[in-house]
């Protein structure tokens, strides 16, 4: 019994030491420095929004930091509040700027803005500026012999003046299920237009509609800028399902699945199992060991 005593011992042990593992990282006197990032977006329909990020490093992973107030400002001439906002799950904050809003102009013709996070007795303080030149992106499409193309115009306007955006990289995208998949580069010329073919070969809905859109991707003076328009370019796709089809997405899990679950609970409840046995083990002959002494 004295080896089923050892084995028990180092069961029970076990839950201790996993859950000291990730605590042993932890200090409750350590600061942590934040990384404060602000972005600017302008969708299609012109709408306006800085977004913040919040968040820290902890062993190489980038981790966000929930509940905290963020202040935003408007920075060209004097600093004018815009408004508090506080971050969400993913340690984001966001300010949709109105559309009636006038928003001052630095020396350069940009619009400056700073979020701010003021810090508390664990987080550091941090602030995060950026400059944004409001630009006019526009997206038309046109198709000529079966030839589907692309044609892009940029330009920002100062006192009424425009002024085409020349030598900027637009990047052409698709939205797939996950994320947006890249299908073009566009590189605006001196008269800042351009124009790029459009791939033939894309999966749309059953109709072949596709939703294409034109960007500029954290550009460090325009922000990111996008205008999309929806077309009949893709090639029409069925996703039928079929009624008995397993997979990660349907109601009706792949069975390679259910089997590796069920091994992995037989495997805890084996577990489970062995040490209460053991234990009753111990116990019966604890007892009998200690009726032999009396007896004695």
């Amino acid at each position: 019994m004295t080896s089923v005593k050892k084995m028990m011992s180092r069961i029970l042990l076990l839950p201790a030491l996993l859950i000291l593992i990730p605590l042993s990282g932890f200090s409750q006197d350590e600061i942590i420095s934040p990384y404060v990032t602000l972005q600017y977006f302008k969708s299609t329909d012109n709408q306006r929004m800085l977004k913040t990020t919040l968040t820290y490093s902890r062993n190489r992973m980038e981790l966000p930091l929930p509940g905290m107030d963020i202040t935003f400002y408007s920075d060209a001439g004097s600093r004018e509040l815009l408004a508090k906002s506080s971050t969400n799950e993913s340690g984001v904050a966001e300010f949709i700027i109105p559309g009636d809003m006038k928003l001052p102009l630095d020396s350069d013709g940009a619009w400056a803005f700073s979020s701010e996070f003021e810090g508390n007795d664990t987080i550091e303080a941090g602030i995060s500026e950026i400059a944004i030149k409001d630009v006019d992106l526009q997206m038309t499409l046109t198709e000529i012999d079966s030839v589907k193309t692309i044609n892009l115009t940029a330009f920002t306007t100062e006192n009424s003046t425009r002024t085409p955006v020349a030598g900027e990289l637009v990047m052409i995208y698709v939205p797939r299920m996950f994320s947006l998949l890249p299908v073009a580069e566009a590189y605006l010329d001196d008269n800042g237009e351009a124009s790029v073919e459009f791939p033939s070969d894309l999966p749309g809905d059953s109709t072949g509609r596709l939703t294409i859109i034109a960007r500029f991707d954290d550009h460090p003076v325009f922000g990111n800028v996008e205008r999309d328009l929806a077309e009949n370019w893709g090639v029409p796709t069925a996703y039928s399902i079929p009624d008995q089809h397993r997979a990660l997405w349907t109601h009706m899990p792949p069975t390679w699945m259910i089997l590796t679950l069920l091994i992995l609970l037989s495997g805890v409840w084996g577990h489970y199992m062995f040490a209460v046995i053991s234990l009753v083990l111990i116990r019966r002959d604890a007892k009998k060991k200690a009726k032999e002494e009396y007896r004695v």
